[in-house]
């Protein structure tokens, strides 16, 4: 996967983290769940955890927590988020088998970048 792909359906979480961390505006929200390249996995607390989390790691989609924090980075209602909006009201959405991947595939598909952030 390169910057500003989608990653295919059956890809790996870390891959829909890759593309979060890639897109401009990002920054980590304490309660993320971050995975480094090995598949050990770390909750961001606090802030000063979050701005120590390094390149190595990548949130965690799948994360229910995490999840609900990407929800609040993209910074809009979710009948804003179509795929969004279409996973939460349990509709099938081919390749999205989490809320994180639904909130990261519409902040790709609406804005290529996060509220707030540069780009």
């Amino acid at each position: 996967m390169t910057a500003f792909n989608l990653p295919v359906a059956d890809a790996p979480a870390e891959d829909w983290g890759r593309l979060a961390v890639s897109l401009p505006g990002w920054r980590w929200v304490p309660g993320m769940v971050g995975r480094n390249e090995i598949g050990g996995t770390d909750r961001i607390m606090d802030q000063s955890e979050a701005s120590q989390a390094n390149a190595d790691i990548v949130p965690d989609p799948d994360d229910p927590a995490t999840a609900g924090c990407l929800l609040a980075l993209a910074g809009a209602p979710h009948r804003l988020l179509p795929t969004v909006e279409a996973w939460l009201s349990g509709a099938p959405v081919e390749g999205i088998k989490s809320l994180g991947r639904a909130v990261i595939a519409d902040v790709y598909d609406q804005w290529r970048r996060w509220p707030g952030g540069g780009g």
